[in-house]
C-alpha cells in the first residue's frame, strides 16, 4: 500500500485537519523517551472525560470559588450530566477566574456537544453515565438556537484571552481546549472561512503543543493524523502509541497503527491490528469503517501473495459496504494479474453498478455518487489501474439512459485522462459531461468549467 493511499484511507476516519494535504515541511520530533509518563501528567483519556486534569491544574492556579465550581462540573460530568455541568460554570464566566472557566466550558462543549447547529452553536444534554454522545450537525434554517446552547464564536475568543493570559498553565490548557473546539469547529463550520481559519488554529495549536510535550491522548491522536497525511507512518506512529497508552481506544488508533505497519512491511503486527480494528468496529455497529479494516486485512493478504485470501476480504468488505472503493479496486489489481486487462476491466465494469447504483438518479443521489467515483478515481493511484478504470467508465457510456450518471463517467474519464497527460481525451471527455450535464434538470454535482480551465493550465502549448 502506498503511503498516498494509506493517507487517503485514514483521513476518512479523522476529523479533518489542515484538509488532509500532502505540506511541505518537517515530521514532527519523535517523542522523547520519557514521554509517555509526561502524557500521562497531561492526563488520561477516561480522566479527560470529567475534566480531573484541569482541576488538578487550576488548584494552585485558579482562585477558590473557581476550584469550587469546576469540582462540581466534574462529579456532574460523571454523572453524565454535561449540561447541567455547564450550566454551573456559566454564571462565573465574568469572574475573577473567568479564563479557567472558558476552559472547562470549552473542553465539555467538544468532548460531549451533540449536535452542530449551522456551524455556529453546539447543544450539550445530559445523558446516563458512561455514555458518550451521538454527534449530528444541522443545518436547517429552521432549527431555533435555544437558551443553553453554546457559542462557537464566543468560545473561540475566550479562548484567545486565556491563550494571552501571562500564566504558562492557564495558556497551556487554554490550547488544549481550543484544539478540541477548532477540531469540530472545522469539521462542521459555519462557512469556508471558518474552516479555513478552524484548520489553520488546529494545526498550530497541535504543532506547539507537540513540541512542549502537552500533548493530550486525543490531540495526539489527532496530531498522528497530520503526521500520516502530510509525512509518513514512521512519523505518525509514535503519536498513536502516545495515544493508545493514554487510554484514547478509538478503533481508528488500532486501524491506523495497521496501516502503518502494512506499510513498514510488518505483516503478522498489520493483520493482528486490522483484525482487532474490524472487531472493535464490528462491536460498534459500524459497518463503513468495518470494511475499511476488512479492506486492510485484504491489503495484507494481497503483500503476503495470496490472492485467494485476500479477494475473500474484499468481498467480505463490498458485503459490509457495497460499493466500497478499495475493495473493488483490490479485486481488479488481482484480476489483473491472474487474468489480464481485459478481465479486469470487464470485473470493473461489473462493479460500476454498486457505485453509481441503479435505476433513475434523484437530485439528492447525484451528489453521494459524485464523491464515490471521485474516491475510486483517486485511490486507483498507479497508471496501469487508473487506466483500466478510465475504461470501465467508458465501456457502453451511451447506453447509460440516465444523463447525470452518464455526464458523470464522461467527467470521472476525464480526470484520468488529465493525470495520464492525454489532455485532448480529458477536454473532450469534459465537454461530453458538460452536455449530458446541461440536458438534466438538476445542477451539475461537477464543475466542469474549471476542470477545463485547469486542463488549459496543465496542457503543453500545442497539445
Amino acid at each position: 500500500m502506498s503511503s498516498r493511499l494509506a493517507a487517503l484511507l485514514v483521513c476518512s476516519l479523522l476529523v479533518p485537519v489542515a484538509g488532509c494535504k500532502g505540506g511541505k515541511g518537517k515530521a514532527s520530533t519523535t517523542p522523547a523517551a520519557g514521554t509517555a509518563q509526561a502524557a500521562a501528567a497531561m492526563g488520561t483519556w477516561p480522566a479527560w472525560l470529567d475534566l480531573t486534569p484541569l482541576l488538578e491544574v487550576a488548584r494552585s492556579h485558579a482562585p477558590e470559588k473557581t476550584i469550587a465550581a469546576l469540582t462540581q462540573a466534574s462529579q456532574l460530568l460523571r454523572d453524565g450530566k454535561a449540561r447541567t455541568a455547564d450550566a454551573r460554570l456559566s454564571p462565573l464566566a465574568d469572574s475573577d477566574g473567568r479564563h479557567w472557566i472558558s476552559v472547562a466550558r470549552a473542553d465539555i462543549a467538544a468532548i460531549y456537544f451533540t449536535t452542530c447547529i449551522r456551524g455556529v452553536v453546539w447543544r450539550l444534554v445530559d445523558l446516563k453515565p458512561d455514555t458518550p454522545p451521538t454527534r449530528s450537525s444541522d443545518f436547517s434554517e429552521d432549527t431555533k438556537i435555544e437558551p443553553g446552547d453554546i457559542s462557537v464564536e464566543a468560545m473561540l475568543v475566550n479562548l484567545d484571552a486565556a491563550i494571552a493570559a501571562r500564566d504558562p498553565a492557564l495558556q497551556t490548557q487554554a490550547r488544549i481546549a481550543r484544539a478540541r473546539v477548532t477540531a469540530y469547529s472545522a469539521r462542521c463550520p459555519a462557512n469556508d472561512g471558518v474552516q479555513e481559519m478552524s484548520e489553520g488554529i488546529l494545526k498550530n495549536d497541535l504543532a506547539t503543543l507537540a513540541a512542549e510535550n502537552h500533548l493530550t491522548p486525543d490531540l495526539a491522536y489527532l496530531w498522528a493524523g497530520v503526521q500520516m497525511a502530510e509525512f509518513s507512518g514512521a512519523a505518525a506512529k509514535p503519536f498513536l502509541l502516545l495515544a493508545k497508552e493514554g487510554g484514547y481506544t478509538d478503533p481508528s488508533v488500532v486501524y491506523m497503527l495497521g496501516v502503518i505497519a502494512l506499510e513498514q512491511r510488518e505483516l503478522d503486527r498489520a493483520e493482528a491490528h486490522a483484525r482487532e480494528a474490524a472487531d472493535l468496529y464490528a462491536s460498534q455497529s459500524d459497518k463503513e469503517q468495518q470494511a475499511q479494516a476488512v479492506v486492510l486485512r485484504g491489503e495484507v493478504a494481497r503483500a503476503r501473495k495470496d490472492a485467494k485470501v485476500a479477494r475473500q476480504h474484499y468481498e467480505a468488505a463490498l458485503k459490509l459496504q457495497p460499493g466500497h472503493p478499495t475493495a473493488i479496486l483490490g479485486i481488479a489489481r488481482l484480476v489483473l494479474a491472474a487474468e489480464g486487462s481485459s478481465r479486469a476491466i470487464t470485473y470493473l465494469q461489473s462493479a460500476l453498478p454498486q457505485v453509481l447504483r441503479k435505476g433513475p438518479l434523484r437530485a439528492e443521489d447525484i451528489s453521494v455518487v459524485a464523491g464515490d467515483l471521485e474516491a475510486l478515481t483517486m485511490l486507483a493511484n498507479d497508471m496501469e489501474i487508473a487506466a483500466l478504470v478510465r475504461e470501465a467508465l467508458l465501456a457502453e457510456v451511451e447506453l447509460e439512459p440516465d444523463l447525470s450518471r452518464r455526464g458523470l463517467r464522461y467527467f470521472f474519464a476525464a480526470t484520468i485522462d488529465a493525470r495520464l497527460g492525454e489532455y485532448n481525451h480529458a477536454r473532450a471527455h469534459a465537454v461530453l459531461a458538460r452536455d449530458e450535464f446541461r440536458a438534466t434538470e438538476a445542477p451539475p454535482p461537477v464543475d466542469v468549467d474549471s476542470f477545463l480551465s485547469r486542463v488549459e493550465a496543465l496542457a503543453p502549448e500545442g497539445s
